[in-house]
């Protein structure tokens, strides 16, 4: 019987100590820990999903402009790329299109289906896909561009790391954020130039028990011009990164069904 209480007391003790272990693991001691604990596990992956939305807020011409967007991506970090994005617009004059595309090597399929004059449009339209496809899915760009300039002046609570400014990190995160927003796809709100990020905000949470992305959510404010209009952009979005190493990519079903016909 007195066997039988020691062993049990060493068992339990062990899973104690092992909890605590692994707690351990699983938090940093700085910010510089955790963004060189991203840079590590970012070179395992192979494949991964994210899912964002994009609300931006657009003054321009006394008019006020609400575009959405929402968009999920796949790549395996190589040759396949996919995407499915639907927007939104509170303006006819800012008409919007819903799509959904995917990359495989040099071939793209589309939904709805691109006509071609010739070979040239349809190389540069892979190009321009798998340019998107690299400002949205380079995790050693986001952590070069965004997080290690700032490394000794971010905040880290718990696995969150936050920040405010107007910088260089704030103008690539609104990059990030065009790239996944309808004004890429707006003719007339394309060449912004003189561009001044006033405000800016951001949060990104790791996965429970790896260093790797769970969430980015941000807000920015801007101004700018176009010719010589002035222009103010107002944005937010939330980025959800999931499916590390275990995404199919493959095209999604909305092109598939040939959906947005």
């Amino acid at each position: 019987m007195k066997k039988l209480i020691f062993t049990t007391l060493v068992m339990t003790i062990t899973l104690i100590l092992a909890s605590c272990s692994q707690q351990g693991q699983n938090n940093y001691k700085d910010s510089s820990d955790a963004i060189e604990s991203f840079q590590k596990n970012i070179k395992k992956i192979d494949t991964h999903s994210i899912h964002s939305k994009n609300v931006t807020t657009v003054d321009y011409q006394d008019k006020k402009v609400k575009l959405n967007q929402e968009s999920h991506g796949r790549t395996n970090h190589h040759d396949k790329l996919a995407f499915n994005i639907e927007q939104e617009s509170n303006s006819k004059a800012f008409k919007t299109m819903n799509k959904s595309i995917y990359v495989d090597s040099n071939k793209l399929k589309s939904s709805p289906k691109s006509n071609y004059l010739n070979y040239h449009t349809q190389n540069a339209e892979v190009d321009y896909y798998q340019k998107l496809g690299q400002d949205w899915f380079d995790l050693t760009t986001f952590n070069q561009s965004l997080l290690k300039p700032i490394e000794d002046d971010i905040n880290l609570e718990d696995r969150t790391l936050s920040y405010e400014g107007t910088g260089k990190v704030m103008k690539y995160l609104y990059d990030f954020g065009y790239s996944q927003s309808p004004l890429i796809d707006q003719n007339s709100l394309s060449n912004i130039s003189d561009l001044k990020i006033k405000k800016g905000n951001f949060k990104l949470s790791f996965q429970k028990n790896k260093s790797l992305p769970k969430q980015l959510t941000f807000d920015i404010e801007a101004t700018g011009k176009i010719k010589n209009e002035n222009i103010k952009i107002h944005m937010k979005q939330t980025t959800d990164f999931y499916k590390f190493n275990s995404t199919d990519v493959k095209p999604y079903k909305n092109l598939t069904n040939n959906q947005y016909k």
